[in-house]
């Protein structure tokens, strides 16, 4: 049976629901961007090649790959037939909810230096979570092997990497950041916003780029998918969100779906909330 190419996104129904999806790509090339939540995963079939925290890597199939979240990043076949995945999108708050009654000296959720993690047992805890769906286990069950998971995972962290790298972001461009964040459905000049955070346009472009790894206008498109995502999955219509998250219309939100997802707004929708 020939491989369904795309991606299928859905929820697991444990800790007020975790995104995962399941994905096939021969010719995807995922453009650099950022996500607000960790994505880890495990390669299925193929390889991918990705660029992540400053370095080009490539994973091949039976790899635990890590992005550390708000890490800028991309991603592609790294072989002839593409790749096969399947990854999960916790987010920051959800690893320190876990940490919480752990007896780290740290409490802050985990930073993973190493973009591809070879540990057996932990790839087998991740496989055990997505291979027991088939048999619809029951909330605690799902629970206590996603908890068992992200525990294993937080140790290897903490074995395997120091504290969280200082941002070099400076506070005026935390606050265009979050101005960006906030007003993302709106047009933004790069005029207002550099008077906003009392920088030249020049200087501006170059250190955001620096500090999170895209340009201002790339973080804004990221906000609105994100917006995007939220809205399809509290049932908003396509057509409505595509106008409130600032997208020109129905057919150019696609397209940045499509680049950044895998996937078309309807498709998502129809699998997150099925």
């Amino acid at each position: 049976m020939e491989t369904e190419i795309g991606s299928h996104f859905f929820n697991l129904d444990c800790y007020d629901g975790i995104e995962c999806v399941r994905a096939n790509f021969k010719n995807q090339h995922f453009s650099k961007h950022i996500h607000e939540g960790y994505a880890i995963g495990v390669i299925e079939h193929g390889a991918q090649s990705f660029f992540s925290q400053g370095e080009n890597h490539t994973s091949g199939a039976g790899s635990l790959v890590i992005v550390n979240a708000d890490t800028a990043h991309t991603g592609g076949p790294a072989s002839e037939n593409g790749w096969g995945y399947r990854a999960m999108y916790p987010t920051p708050e959800l690893f320190d909810d876990l940490l919480s009654d752990l007896t780290f000296k740290s409490k802050n959720a985990p930073y993973f230096h190493r973009p591809i993690i070879d540990d057996e047992k932990l790839i087998k805890q991740f496989n055990q979570i997505f291979s027991s769906l088939a048999d619809k286990p029951s909330r605690l069950t799902l629970e206590t092997t996603v908890y068992n998971f992200f525990v294993q995972l937080s140790i290897n962290s903490k074995i395997n990497s120091s504290v969280i790298p200082t941002k070099k972001a400076n506070k005026s461009l935390l606050i265009a950041k979050e101005y960006i964040h906030a007003y993302a459905s709106q047009e933004i000049s790069l005029e207002n916003l550099s008077r906003i955070v009392g920088m030249s346009k020049y200087h501006l472009i170059r250190q955001f780029q620096a500090s999170f790894g895209i340009t201002p206008h790339q973080y804004q498109i990221q906000s609105r998918l994100q917006k995007a995502k939220t809205l399809l999955k509290n049932g908003d219509q396509a057509s409505n969100v595509a106008s409130e998250c600032g997208f020109f219309d129905q057919s150019h939100m696609n397209s940045h779906f499509k680049k950044a997802l895998g996937t078309t707004p309807y498709l998502y929708q129809k699998r997150i909330n099925a």
